[in-house]
């Protein structure tokens, strides 16, 4: 408990306003709350104010009517509330605990009088969005009401985290249908189908283990209105346009209806809209165990870019996806679940790139990129899962496959260039997870076992110079095998668990001449207790790692043992504001990619000698991150700080010529270091009709450079803000304004003399306009400026219109125009370390669509 008390004392310390003093111990406000017939009044909304009739802490009452709110220092009054009933006001007194409330029903039957369901409310642990009370005239799908929802982040991918934590998943009226993948529902299913969002806080998913595990996350399941359960229903949408051709295609099915739910959808498109993400996985916490990530590709190209803008704007690409996601449910507890994918996409991209390698004899390379990558990507998933109090059984089998050809046509500072690159990576993976709940114990199994080979290929010609080709293939099996028990001592629960894993790589093509064969074997003893006390719970780990190596090119092999001890706390602090504390120290080795022996050409100039051996990080860190929500006025807020200090075994040098780039690894101890403030809030005035979003950050990086001989560290900052505000209190008027802005900056080092400070700025306004109640007007217009170099900028200009007809309930006509000002060109610059690096994209120029969309 000493360790418990240390880290409650460091958080009140770091949020003095949080608490207040009091003489004795805590004292509470409580009661009861009925109607005028006597009857308990489940979910009343119970609000402590002070003089001002500013909030201080609120309760909901449970199923009897009951409430209970600590009193905090200058609380005047309480007041209660429900849908459908005239709110009351009772005023405290000195002395007094007890206030119990009577509501009368509102009178309903007013003209032109309509009442509708509070925007959040509360059952337990779970929060209750009303999407109606949240969505808008101009949203489309469920995920642009998700943006809105305080306490709900949404990032451009689509993993949606709650008070700034993962979610555990997102389930639809109770089921994992999407698994990993649910982006695909969130931007395809309709908005206007989902009555709530529903949030449970602290949500353990497996059954077998809640009351023995903790679990800090949330779990989300979207709640259907009545007639989207009993039939199936989606749209169809086809656009075209001109300068050139253009096409923008789309269909979706949804059926959520007894035990069998289906989703399948399917895009294709040459318009700028890049549907690569909706075939990335979304890492859940139920992958703690089970999750590796795969190794990352040998041959890559060495200079294009991807502009920080819209792909609407740049993005040359034929693109098509198609997803088959089935679920039956043979019980309440038992699924079997069917995912399935295919991704296509080609794209060309140019780019202009002037680099710049500071050293005492600076290097400046230019290139002029023209590459056309095409990929095929194939995934498919079949999942059992039986989810009961007593037993937990999950398995997941998980084949993929991609082809990629790539061919970049490049004019360079040594002449003309040709690059051609092949790569077929395959898996297949299967994971197994078991629970087994007896009333003394919890018997926990993880097991993953995967099969990974890649075939890379990179073919030069060189003009009138020759040319050069090379093959790699890499096969890679691995495992991962963990017991556990959990256990009542003390009053808490203790895990002990053993993990043992495996991995064996073959790395075939190097210019050794000859295979690269590597293994490992780690066996890790983990034992984890949680501690529960008033208002959190704390969790204290110290798993012990041996770690055995084995390589081909090197005699006997190489072990060491690692230590990693962590410690964290989330601490309830009153009923609006979570602290999260963790501090730890990690030594991990780096098992994530495969070792070589010999030099491998990554691209036409780029060479690299990767490590022979592990190597092993010793990670320090300390973080805190407070969350305060409000449910009741709409506002959330998170603060997160962060220090890390990572040590590693040795560093790349780098050598920077006119004609190629040699990278190799030095032995020696490298160190660098990170601390980090981000701070975001969201808050709405219903009553103004106005909403905002707002963030910044900073953060401070020191690492190592080591260049053409020169070594340093270097020191670099960077700070950013945003602000999104938006006004909707009028029914045929929406607006939005969005400004941000970005300064980084360096040190002086051994590189450089001044500190190389860059900054841009950016915003967009949006309109929308419904002049009658099926039209739907719109227009935007955004400005990005650049500092490309000290004192010189550049800037880019965009503006975007459309007019959308609802011609009928289930079908509306549309037409668009992106990038009416025409803008062709795209510039940037920035650093990356030392290096200083500037380039220039086409754009695609000015565009026009028509579309029609049937929804069913």
């Amino acid at each position: 408990m000493c360790l418990v008390r240390i880290l409650l004392a460091f958080v009140l310390t770091a949020c003095p306003l949080a608490g207040f003093a009091q003489t004795g111990g805590d004292v509470y406000v409580e009661g009861r709350v009925s109607n005028s017939e006597g009857k308990a009044l489940l979910n009343v909304t119970c609000k402590l104010l002070d003089k001002r009739d500013s909030l201080l802490a609120y309760s909901f009452t449970d199923k009897n009517g009951e409430y209970r709110i600590k009193r905090c220092a200058g609380a005047a009054s309480i007041m209660f509330s429900r849908v459908g009933y005239k709110s009351e006001t009772v005023r405290l007194k000195n002395g007094s605990s007890g206030y119990d409330a009577t509501l009368y029903d509102r009178d309903l039957q007013l003209n032109n009088v309509t009442v509708t369901a509070d925007a959040i409310t509360r059952k337990k642990d779970t929060l209750m969005y009303n999407v109606d009370a949240f969505r808008q005239k101009g949203d489309v799908y469920i995920e642009d009401v998700l943006k809105r929802m305080p306490g709900i982040d949404v990032d451009e991918s689509g993993r949606i985290t709650y008070q700034g934590k993962a979610i555990n998943k997102l389930n639809i009226e109770g089921l994992d249908l999407m698994g990993n993948r649910y982006n695909q529902a969130t931007r395809n299913m309709p908005a206007e189908a989902v009555a709530q969002v529903q949030v449970m806080e602290n949500n353990q998913p497996i059954k077998a283990r809640q009351g023995k595990v903790n679990n800090d996350r949330a779990t989300l399941n979207l709640k259907l209105k009545k007639n989207y359960r009993v039939k199936p229903f989606g749209e169809v949408s086809d656009s075209i346009g001109f300068d050139p051709t253009l096409w923008d295609n789309r269909a979706t099915a949804i059926s959520i209806a007894g035990n069998n739910q289906l989703l399948a959808d399917g895009a294709m498109n040459n318009c700028g809209i890049g549907l690569g993400q909706l075939a990335v996985d979304m890492n859940t916490l139920e992958d703690a165990y089970t999750y590796e990530p795969e190794p990352k590709s040998f041959l890559y190209s060495p200079t294009y870019h991807v502009p920080p803008m819209s792909q609407r704007y740049y993005l040359d690409n034929k693109s098509s996806f198609a997803g088959l996601n089935f679920l039956h449910a043979f019980t309440k507890s038992s699924v079997l679940r069917v995912n399935a994918l295919y991704y296509a996409d080609t794209t060309v991209g140019e780019d202009s790139v002037f680099s710049r390698y500071v050293a005492d004899d600076t290097v400046s390379i230019f290139e002029n990129n023209r590459i056309t990558d095409s990929r095929n990507t194939a995934k498919m998933s079949l999942a059992y899962e039986l989810n009961t109090k007593k037993v937990y059984l999950s398995d997941r089998l998980t084949g993929s496959i991609t082809w990629r050809d790539a061919a970049n046509n490049n004019t360079t500072n040594i002449g003309k260039v040709e690059e051609f690159i092949y790569q077929k990576p395959r898996g297949l993976q299967n994971i197994l997870t078991a629970e087994l709940n007896t009333p003394s114990r919890l018997y926990s199994l993880s097991s993953v076992f995967r099969l990974y080979d890649n075939a890379e290929s990179l073919s030069v010609v060189f003009g009138g110079d020759g040319s050069d080709s090379r093959m790699l293939k890499l096969k890679s099996t691995f495992m991962r095998n963990r017991v556990a028990t959990v256990f009542d001592l003390f009053g808490n629960s203790l895990t002990l668990g053993y993990i043992m894993e495996h991995k064996h790589n073959n790395v075939a093509g190097t210019q050794s001449g000859h295979s690269s064969v590597s293994g490992y074997w780690i066996h890790t003893a983990e034992p984890m207790y949680e501690i529960n006390f008033s208002g959190g719970s704390a969790e204290i780990s110290l798993p012990v790692e041996y770690i055995s190596c084995r390589y081909s090119w090197r005699d006997g092999r190489t072990a060491r043992f690692m230590f990693s001890p962590h410690a964290d706390a989330s601490l309830k602090i009153g009923n609006l504001l979570t602290a999260d504390v963790a501090v730890a120290y990690n030594q991990a080795a780096d098992t994530d990619n495969p070792l070589t022996d010999g030099v491998v050409a990554n691209n036409y100039r780029t060479y690299t000698k990767y490590p022979d051996s592990i190597s092993v990080e010793r990670t320090s860190l300390a973080n805190l991150r407070l969350s305060y929500f409000d449910a009741s006025s709409m506002f959330s807020c998170n603060v997160y700080a962060g220090w890390t200090h990572v040590r590693r075994d040795y560093y790349m040098k780098y050598l920077y010529a006119g004609d190629y780039t040699f990278a190799t690894p030095e032995w020696h101890d490298n160190s660098r270091s990170s601390w980090s403030l981000v701070a975001s809030l969201k808050k709405i005035y219903t009553r103004a009709g106005l909403s905002v979003d707002a963030s910044c950050s900073y953060s401070y990086n020191k690492a190592l450079a080591s260049q053409n001989g020169i070594e340093d560290y270097l020191r670099y900052n960077a700070m950013n803000a945003s602000l999104t505000t938006g006004w909707d209190k009028l029914s045929w008027i929406n607006l939005s304004v969005t400004c941000a802005g970005n300064v980084s900056w360096k040190r002086h080092d051994c590189f450089s003399e001044s500190g190389d400070l860059l900054k841009n700025v950016y915003y967009t306004v949006r309109m929308d306009v419904y002049p009658v109640s099926n039209v739907h007007a719109y227009s935007d217009f955004s400005q990005t400026t650049f500092e490309v170099s000290h004192g010189h900028y550049s800037t880019n200009c965009f503006w975007n219109a459309g007019v959308i007809y609802d011609v009928l309930k289930s079908l509306s006509l549309s037409v668009s125009a992106v990038n009416l000002l025409d803008r062709r060109v795209y510039e940037e610059a920035f650093y990356t370390g030392v290096n200083y690096q500037y380039y220039r994209t086409p754009l695609r120029g000015r565009e026009m669509m028509v579309s029609v969309r049937l929804k069913f």
